[in-house]
């Protein structure tokens, strides 16, 4: 009796130093002096040994190479196998966690280190039949959960090397998604059953959805898309309003390959896009799914529609587009090497729109009297190569415009170069764009024009939204200089002296151009043929021409001025008198 007496008093004692050992900071630093990386914690602890450890307030952090993770739990309990942890094993059974939030972020560039090679001896770590109930939140990355959450399934950790999740099961019921700090949706349910096996590569990293089998199925309700173009980079921000809507998903994986069969669908109510005083209205829905090819290969396809597209400006409606599409055909399969994704843009023909809006913008300088355009587009490429197929482009009928007292029919087309269209704030980046101009007939007062085209190249051009101005760089080759001299004579009093224009051919022509409400101004003007060269500046606003031109005419050089006032010939010495002029302000 004396003995036993004698061991009982020994467990007693040994359990009461064990608990005073877990209430005091010597567990943690132990732990975390074995691997530095690791911390963890808790604020009271208590070991009826061999019975179930139990803890209150427990937290779990670990950064490794590229991340940081923290696990927090309100209770724990499970038993631990002691022995285990002398062959490096910490073997845990009938782990129960209440009140659970756990989070994992990315670290910043700047604080990402080499991932070190794996340890020859590493800890293993064993969690049999983990349940964890009463979930509060789950954040990876800048997508955060908010709600009610249970998890279960057993999971196996070799330190640095693989990961395994058996029988994972996860459910998500009535709670909230933010992304980057905006609720973007309230989740209806989302549950899952799934397999995981995860292992490192060298020196790609964690290869983790390669090894993921099993299947989800989520329904959530979309709030309205703010948060969307608050989410993309500062160059690429948007101003997005509205379009709530509704997000279903079925999805069925096996071995990081998402299955025919699986799709997600999502819907939602008219989504605003505000640039500068413009804004695009139109309903949109997308519909992904996963199908086998006629080889039995999966393929996935996601296409991204809006219909009814209305975009309108401060006063009327600009443009109205029947649909936009946007197709993406890939592999639909998971892991480090992202697959090669196909892309369709698909614009049908917009209704045609009434060219006379051009008015407001451009006064009196060049005023549209009647004529419509219409825009389409359509491409394709991949992300194999960063170049690909994509036209966008505006056709118009007939115009019937004036350029002060003269009257211009012709019509115009403009293909913009899709790789190079930016858009910032309210700047439209427009370089590469090429303008057509076809059938232009005119009255001038020296000649009658039928029948010109030439084409106008804008190696550098922006528009500016609110208030409406293009500024671009110019270059051309055109057959004749008319449509020049029909914005420079008659009421604009150009002399005869530059008459001989309109007998040269196959000018070439550059320039820069600055286009808004006070008018037109051409600055760095030069136009070129064999028997011609021209340089100059011109300013046309509300009906009123000032120009100032130096021009060489069958080895004539002169230089005329042009004001609404008078028109100065200087023919003696022009070259210099020229360049007084243009030093002085226009």
């Amino acid at each position: 009796m004396r003995v036993l007496a004698w061991a009982m008093g020994g467990v007693l004692l040994l359990e009461v130093l064990l608990n005073l050992a877990l209430n005091t900071p010597l567990v943690p630093a132990l732990v975390h002096r074995a691997t530095p990386r690791t911390r963890l914690g808790w604020s009271r602890a208590w070991w009826p040994w061999p019975g179930q450890l139990q803890a209150r307030d427990f937290f779990l952090e670990r950064r490794d190479a590229h991340a940081r993770w923290r696990v927090e739990a309100e209770d724990v309990e499970a038993h631990l196998d002691v022995v285990a942890l002398f062959r490096r094993q910490l073997v845990v059974e009938g782990v129960r966690a209440r009140g659970v939030r756990a989070r994992v972020e990315p670290l910043p560039s700047g604080e990402q280190a080499p991932p070190k090679p794996p340890k020859p001896h590493p800890w293993r770590i064993e969690l049999r039949g983990l349940e964890v109930q009463a979930a509060r939140e789950l954040v990876v990355g800048t997508v955060r959960y908010t709600g009610p959450a249970e998890a279960r399934g057993t999971v196996r950790l070799i330190a640095g090397q693989r990961l395994t999740v058996e029988a994972g099961q996860l459910r998500l019921t009535d709670g909230f998604v933010e992304v980057q700090g905006h609720r973007a949706a309230r989740l209806e349910s989302l549950s899952t059953n799934f397999s995981l096996e995860a292992f490192r590569r060298a020196p790609e990293g964690w290869e983790v959805f390669g090894g993921l089998s099993g299947r989800l199925q989520a329904k959530a309700d979309l709030l309205a898309l703010d948060w969307l173009g608050a989410s993309l980079p500062p160059h690429a921000r948007v101003d997005l309003r509205e379009g709530a809507g509704t997000m279903e998903a079925e999805v069925r994986i096996q071995k990081g390959v998402l299955e025919p069969g699986s799709r997600v669908e999502a819907q939602g109510a008219p989504l605003q896009l505000w640039v500068g005083p413009a804004h695009a209205r139109a309903p949109w829905r997308v519909h992904g799914t996963v199908e086998a090819d006629a080889d039995g290969e999966a393929r996935g396809r996601l296409r991204l529609s809006f219909s009814s597209v209305h975009v309108d400006g401060p006063h009327a409606r600009l443009l109205e587009l029947p649909e936009v599409a946007l197709t993406f055909h890939a592999e639909p399969r998971l892991g480090l090497a992202a697959p090669v994704i196909q892309r369709e843009l698909h614009v049908a023909p917009s209704k045609p729109v009434d060219l006379r809006m051009l008015n407001a913008w451009t006064g009196q300088t060049f005023r549209v009297d009647s004529g419509s355009a219409t825009l389409k587009a359509s491409g394709h490429g991949d992300s194999e190569h960063a170049r690909g197929s994509l036209r966008l482009t505006v056709d118009s009928d007939l115009v019937e415009a004036r350029a002060g007292d003269t009257r211009l029919l012709g019509r115009a087309s403009a293909e913009f170069d899709t790789r190079r269209l930016s858009l910032q704030g309210r700047r439209v980046g427009l370089d590469g764009t090429t303008l057509w101009l076809s059938q232009v007939s005119a009255d001038l007062d020296t000649a009658t024009l039928r029948g010109w085209s030439g084409t106008f190249s804008l190696p550098q051009a922006t528009l500016l939204l609110s208030p409406p101005e293009l500024e671009a760089r110019f270059s051309g080759r055109f057959a004749s200089a008319a449509p020049f001299v029909a914005l420079l004579t008659g009421s604009k009093k150009l002399p005869r002296f530059l008459a001989p224009l309109l007998q040269a051919r196959e000018l070439e022509v550059t320039g820069r151009v600055l286009l808004g409400p006070p008018g037109l101004q051409v600055r760095e003007l030069r136009i070129t043929d064999e028997n011609l060269q021209l340089q100059g500046r011109m300013d046309l606003s509300r009906g009123a021409t000032h120009a100032l031109v130096l021009a060489t005419l069958d080895g004539i050089t002169g230089a005329v001025e042009v004001t609404p006032e008078d028109t100065h010939v200087q023919l003696h010495d022009a070259r210099r008198w020229y360049e007084e002029r243009l030093a002085a302000p226009p």
